[in-house]
């Protein structure tokens, strides 16, 4: 681990002081726009889930009782301590940069680079995730071929971009309409099948099939893209209004949204299903066609498309934060840490964001999705033991949010997300499911130590500085 962890000044907040890295000046003090409770909502809703679109294929792969049964479970091993994880470390550290400072201060600059390229390689294949989604909705409503589903996808990228360039306040506004969009639908297909809620009856096809590891590792992975992310936008915790208190407040508020909106439309779909062998993107639209007629079930693909830009637009807010905060800890290119006057946003990490993600549209979903999980798990290990060695080094959290429980509470948070990607990783690879993928990338988290070195020798890296204090005093 190269370096020492860098001093950290007290920044007075609302009621008690948090620790900031001097290197992650907010974008926030530029512009006069921020993040309310209400936006900041709409946009965690976007960024975690955006609706029950995705889990169609875990049940095609699964089968419609063990992704019910999933879909109960991993709120309760990874959202809940994901959320609670993120809400204590952004009240500690309410800085643009966010989780990628929570590890440099804990455990060192390497150990934060290896945060941050994680985070990159799970941010490029899952932001290449939502224009392969959205163009499969949308051919559900019109006859598209795969080039011009590709050429939709390519126009997806640069139109999110676009309104990312206008700053985060429109993202915000714009998020709450399209949250407002995407609900309806799926409200309306819950209410119409609301019969089939209070008759509920358990789908035909067994628990587990021929294959129940295989079944297990691909359902529980792509459930998983569909309950995490809670901690990314803390990213962008000085573009947020009262971060320390208002994290908390939106994941309170959003965790049981997400996951009732997962758990009663694929109830309705699901019940009584005699097979899933025809599950796949745009089930739901079918569902709604059955129950509600050509209205509902054409809302719900317009919903599927609709879902699509919603999420990549909200994600692309503090994932082109990403190149930004490295190019400011001169791990980059200089450029990337500019930002664009008008809106004070980071025009040139938006602009390269845009291109890579248009380079990966052409992917497809089940690979780009085993990819993310395994990225996105295994930067979130790291965030999990920066909790730990935060709590140990820094106690005094007066004032702030903390996880109750003690150590035991303490444990829990971070032993039950770590047995869930164990789980989904060793059932892939005893069961042959995405083993390609999975070895490709454990290649490219190898990869993390060459392109350290690289980036150090050619920018220069982060500046070591004297360890921080370890108390904070208001």
């Amino acid at each position: 681990m190269a370096g020492a962890a860098p001093q950290l000044p007290h920044v007075p907040t609302e009621n008690t002081r948090s620790r900031a890295p001097s290197s992650a000046a907010p974008l926030a003090h530029r512009s006069p726009h921020k993040l309310g409770l209400i936006s900041l909502v709409c946009v965690m809703y976007l960024v975690v889930s955006g609706g029950a679109y995705g889990l169609e294929d875990a049940v095609r792969m699964a089968g419609p009782r063990l992704t019910l049964m999933l879909c109960l479970i991993v709120p309760l091993t990874l959202s809940i301590p994901t959320a609670l994880m993120a809400a204590e470390l952004t009240a500690l550290m309410p800085v643009e940069g966010g989780f990628y400072f929570w590890v440099k201060e804990a455990l060192g600059p390497f150990a934060g680079f290896v945060e941050a390229y994680l985070t990159i390689l799970y941010t490029a294949v899952d932001m290449a995730i939502y224009p392969v989604l959205f163009a499969g909705y949308l051919a559900f409503v019109l006859p598209l071929g795969p080039t011009a589903q590709i050429a939709i996808g390519v126009a997806l990228v640069w139109l999110a971009g676009g309104l990312n360039f206008l700053g985060v306040s429109p993202v915000g506004m714009a998020s709450i309409v399209l949250v407002a969009v995407l609900v309806s639908p799926f409200a309306a297909l819950v209410i119409v099948g609301l019969p089939r809620l209070m008759h509920f009856t358990m789908p035909t096809p067994p628990l587990f099939g021929a294959n129940p590891w295989g079944a297990m590792a691909a359902g529980l992975t792509v459930v998983i893209w569909n309950f995490s992310g809670w901690e990314n936008l803390s990213v962008v915790s000085a573009e947020i209004e009262h971060p320390q208190r208002n994290y908390l407040r939106a994941i309170l508020i959003a965790l049981p949204i997400i996951v009732a909106g997962y758990v009663l439309p694929l109830a309705v779909s699901v019940s009584g299903a005699v097979t899933a062998a025809d599950w796949g993107t745009g089930s739901f639209s079918h569902v709604g066609f059955a129950l509600g007629g050509p209205a509902l079930g054409g809302a719900l693909a317009l919903g599927g498309a609709v879902m699509s830009f919603a999420v990549f637009e909200a994600a692309m807010l503090w994932v082109s934060r990403m190149p930004f905060v490295l190019a400011r800890e001169r791990y980059l290119s200089p450029p990337l840490a500019s930002l664009w006057s008008p809106t004070a946003t980071p025009g040139r990490s938006i602009l390269l964001c845009c291109v890579v993600f248009t380079i990966l549209v052409p992917v497809g979903f089940v690979a780009l999705v085993v990819l993310d999980v395994f990225f996105y798990m295994a930067a979130l290990a790291l965030e999990l033991l920066a909790l730990i060695q935060l709590r140990k080094r820094l106690p005094d959290r007066s004032g702030m949010f903390t996880i109750g429980g003690g150590r035991v509470g303490l444990a829990l948070v971070t032993i039950l997300p770590i047995l869930t990607w164990a789980a989904t990783f060793g059932l892939a690879v005893s069961a042959g499911v995405g083993k390609a993928d999975f070895i490709l990338a454990i290649v490219l988290g190898v990869c993390v130590w060459p392109a350290y070195a690289i980036c150090r020798r050619r920018y220069g890296g982060p500046p070591a500085i004297d360890p921080p204090p370890t108390s904070i005093t208001a």
